[in-house]
């Protein structure tokens, strides 16, 4: 059966008063999970629906709870909305545990709304490797993926073309009429934003150069195609309208999954990592079993499965990982050091304004 991960490539934009208003009126409207006689008998974890809950529901859940006695509510929604629903009842919270992305974790953590972790209840936190811990000891990154370069490889090769290696290939003639990437809603391409701001010598506080630069490629006549979502860039892919975009290692996994012969290089500059993470909400019911959920998260047995069953890096460097996924998943610290991490602080504070300037310079 065909894999569709999530939440990687989902739409993402900044976690500001606008959308989390928005958001937690809906938050508020759905019906309250009682935290009566739950303190130690239950968890409630909010988290994203896809294959992502089917793994969580068959694989994951199922041994913590025989082994603990805890049962788990699983609360499907998106990484916003989940967020805004803590948000909106951080007075009497609903969940114990949070799977964030980068935005939102980083957003709680201003806004107060998670625990620090005790590492004396999250024993694996001394496996895990150094780049998924929190600074701040809030939160633990669970899963990485990366951002990088797609191509059809059978495509490729029946025109005597080389792979890509680097970004900047994406501006070879020879790709006339073969580029595709996402719109600017979507992470994929606001990682690529940021990567090509770096590659030209700026940071994440100045977009300008690589705006231009990108522009430069629009007007090659390479790009034929901006996805308005991640399924979209798939068909691009799949129909062969493109043989070279960017996407994330998930995303063309998933594709490889289906028979499709699509590649993923992780360009020489490096390619932006992205995490998944579980955070303790602030004033949960039962903290003591959120922490030994996470605990459980970030054992071998279930990061070895959501690599298999996710294409998601994991953070433990016991787990094991797919013979078939080895060469674009770190497996060591060594692999890790070929990501690059951006700075998630000040995309979140800037990313209206690269959103509206994309699409005035690049998209209008």
């Amino acid at each position: 059966m065909p894999r569709m991960r999530a939440p990687n490539g989902a739409m993402i934009s900044r976690v500001n008063r606008r959308t989390v208003l928005a958001a937690a009126g809906a938050a508020l409207a759905m019906p309250a999970i009682s935290r009566v006689s739950r303190a130690n008998e239950q968890i409630v974890l909010g988290s994203y629906g896809g294959t992502i809950e089917e793994f969580m529901r068959e694989e994951a859940i199922p041994p913590f709870e025989k082994e603990t006695g805890i049962s788990v509510v699983y609360v499907v929604g998106t990484a916003l909305g989940n967020y805004s629903k803590i948000l909106a009842t951080r007075s009497n919270p609903e969940m114990d545990i949070y799977w964030a992305n980068d935005m939102s974790h980083l957003s709680g953590k201003v806004q107060g709304l998670y625990d620090t972790l005790d590492p004396a209840l999250i024993p694996n936190l001394a496996k895990v490797y150094p780049t998924a811990l929190d600074a701040d000891g809030i939160g633990v990154a669970s899963n990485m993926a990366a951002t990088g370069l797609e191509y059809n490889s059978a495509r490729l090769r029946e025109a005597g073309l080389e792979p890509p290696t680097s970004w900047l290939d994406l501006w070879d003639p020879k790709y006339h009429g073969r580029v595709a990437m996402c719109s600017i809603g979507i992470l994929q391409t606001q990682d690529f934003l940021a990567m090509m701001t770096r590659i030209l010598g700026g940071s994440e506080q100045d977009i300008g150069p690589a705006i231009a630069k990108i522009k430069e490629l629009r007007d090659s006549g390479n790009i034929v195609n901006f996805a308005n979502s991640p399924a979209e860039m798939d068909n691009v892919m799949v129909q062969e309208q493109a043989w070279i975009g960017v996407n994330s290692t998930t995303r063309t996994l998933a594709l490889q999954d289906r028979g499709f012969p699509v590649e993923y290089v992780q360009p020489s500059e490096g390619g932006p990592m992205h995490t998944i993470l579980l955070d303790v909400v602030k004033g949960a019911a039962n903290p003591t079993g959120a922490h030994k959920f996470i605990n459980h998260m970030l054992g071998e047995e279930v990061q070895s499965g959501i690599a298999r069953a996710l294409a998601y890096a994991p953070v433990n460097p016991g787990a094991s990982i797919p013979e078939n996924y080895r060469q674009v998943m770190p497996s060591d610290e060594a692999g890790l050091a070929t990501f690059i991490s951006l700075d998630r602080v000040t995309m979140n504070q800037n990313l209206d304004r690269w959103i509206e300037t994309w699409n005035r310079e690049i998209e209008s």
